[in-house]
């Protein structure tokens, strides 16, 4: 009928993250670690950039790729940082956000009735987005025993010639497990082997510790065409506001993202841009610091999990997500969640808000005050001792 709407959003499940953050929203004496956003505020220099930009009159349409003094800055932190250079007038376009630039990366290649591999656990979007294009998410399992990344052997089985692409995340979101190179190499023969594209999703590439290193599916032989890396400021310069994010791939590729882009938004936020462009080139200080709060947070929550009779944690190698298993309570991790709101006080996010794989685990942001970890652990071992288990 001419009045029906679109069953493909309607089918489109909100995010049980949102969905907890709501039910929470505004109520007193509850401890949280829901969303993943950094307790830091942008830093000063990134924040007059952005005011001088304003006061210069930089608050006019740009292009639609974004303006060239960012992706010539990205161009260059690529080409440092991950020794992949992409060339900033065709390769590099400027997203409203990584959430952007992962949609219009799924909007250039994927066709309907195409396979898309999705990790599992996964960041609730990616399987929504897949359907959004009439194409059919196939999870394959990122299981604990192989530090939450994809197993080979796994993904050679998942694979059927229907697959266009597959999405990894490196550092994953919730997990905080990490591809190694070996893997990383493993998973470019395959894809060459089976001719698939991959999406590397890395935003956050620069929250890493134990001398673990993030490496750039990209900068592997024979990648960087077959290979969208999407990243963000989000995470990194504490910016998830500001919602500047960025998508590099072929010249090919980025020319059909620039065409969603013109017809979804035009263009990026322009001060936010120039912002961004301060974030790239300015004093870097504020990211080794955060890195380091960061580092003491993990060892923090991670060591007061494992002290908790009836939960571990294996230490997330990225990220500042600590992915408990809470089996141990004998509850499904949705109502394990909604007793601790209701007995405890205390708010985090049930495991299968990130698909069946997640079950009987929770996720908890460390990037909170040491406060709210020590109070929260305080709660979350209260609550556990009352099970008598």
């Amino acid at each position: 009928m001419a009045t029906s709407l679109n069953p493909y959003v309607l089918a489109a499940p909100n995010s049980k993250i949102r969905t907890v953050f709501n039910k929470v929203d505004g109520k007193e004496g509850l401890v949280k670690f829901v969303l993943g956003e950094p307790n830091f505020d942008t830093a000063p220099n990134i924040v007059t950039a952005a005011e001088k930009a304003l006061e210069a009159g930089h608050t006019h349409y740009v292009t639609n790729a974004g303006i060239y003094e960012l992706r010539k800055a990205i161009s260059d932190k690529m080409q440092r940082d991950n020794h992949i250079y992409y060339d900033p007038q065709t390769e590099i376009m400027v997203a409203n956000g990584g959430t952007e630039a992962i949609w219009l990366s799924m909007q250039a290649i994927i066709e309907p009735g195409d396979e898309v591999l999705v990790p599992g656990p996964y960041w609730s979007p990616y399987p929504s987005l897949v359907k959004l294009l009439h194409a059919a998410p196939v999870v394959v399992p990122m299981l604990e025993e192989d530090g939450f990344m994809y197993n080979i052997e796994n993904l050679r089985k998942a694979v059927t010639p229907r697959t266009k692409l597959l999405i990894l995340n490196t550092p994953c979101n919730p997990t905080g497990g990490m591809a190694d190179l070996q893997l990383l190499k493993e998973i470019a023969a395959l894809a060459k082997e089976r001719d698939f594209y991959v999406m590397s999703d890395e935003v956050y590439e620069k929250l890493v510790y134990d001398g673990n290193e993030h490496v750039s599916l990209a900068s592997l032989p024979g990648m960087k065409e077959r290979t969208i890396t999407v990243n963000s400021f989000s995470k990194s310069y504490a910016m998830t506001g500001w919602r500047v994010g960025y998508v590099m791939s072929s010249a090919r590729i980025i020319k059909y993202c620039n065409k969603l882009h013109e017809l979804e938004a035009s263009c990026t936020n322009v001060p936010a841009q120039w912002g961004a462009v301060e974030a790239l080139t300015g004093d870097q200080t504020v990211v080794d610091f955060m890195l380091g709060e960061y580092t003491r947070r993990r060892r923090m929550i991670v060591d007061g999990l494992n002290a908790i009779k009836g939960i571990s944690c294996v230490a997330p190698k990225g990220t500042f997500y600590a992915f408990a298993n809470v089996k141990g309570a004998n509850m499904s991790s949705d109502e394990f969640c909604n007793r601790l709101i209701d007995e405890a006080g205390l708010v985090v996010i049930p495991g299968d808000a990130f698909g069946e794989y997640g079950e009987g685990y929770v996720r908890m942001s460390f990037a909170v005050s040491d406060e709210t970890i020590i109070e929260g652990l305080n709660r979350l071992d209260m609550f556990m001792s009352k099970l008598n288990i």
